[in-house]
């Protein structure tokens, strides 16, 4: 969220749209690790997996990972200067990877919408299908974004990762 380039979330201060970005990475992390540990689980206790079980826990992750998110963000940024914030804004906004993923995670997100409903409809609610597949899609957004990267024989590492920065306006 923290990277995009929409007039409304640019007029936010950079201190919430770091906050967001942070939540909205704290969601992606959540819906990444709850697929398998609820599959995890359910083979572990042998209960049958149910359609109803799997939407409430991952729209209840991600969206706890979420506000989460949110207080992490804003507490760290705390003790920080207004010009190292606006700072990490704009390399937010700029760093091609970080890009990819949120967009990638929000194109999940919206086929999750559109799909689970469509396949599971008699299984759960309406709205928890679609809460539930926008947060699984957010992360198998994410989990492509991962695994393209892989393919393509992109550095992953941090040092990698850190060629892509652009130059530091002054």
């Amino acid at each position: 969220m923290a990277t995009s380039a929409n007039e409304r979330f640019a007029a936010l201060s950079p201190t919430n749209q770091v906050c967001a970005h942070v939540s909205l990475k704290m969601a992606q992390a959540a819906s990444m690790i709850f697929p398998p540990a609820y599959v995890g689980l359910s083979l572990i206790r042998r209960r049958p997996m149910s359609v109803s079980r799997a939407m409430r826990g991952a729209e209840i992750s991600v969206f706890g990972a979420a506000a989460l998110g949110w207080g992490v963000g804003y507490a760290r940024l705390q003790n920080q200067s207004p010009e190292a914030i606006e700072d990490r804004v704009y390399r937010l906004k700029h760093k091609k990877t970080q890009v990819r993923a949120d967009d990638y995670s929000f194109i999940g997100a919206f086929m999750g919408i559109l799909l689970f409903p469509a396949i599971f409809l008699k299984r759960a609610n309406i709205v928890q299908l679609a809460a539930g597949g926008a947060s699984l899609g957010l992360g198998a957004g994410v989990w492509v974004h991962v695994a393209k990267g892989f393919s393509e024989g992109r550095e992953i590492k941090p040092e990698g990762m850190a060629s892509e920065l652009p130059e530091l306006k002054n």
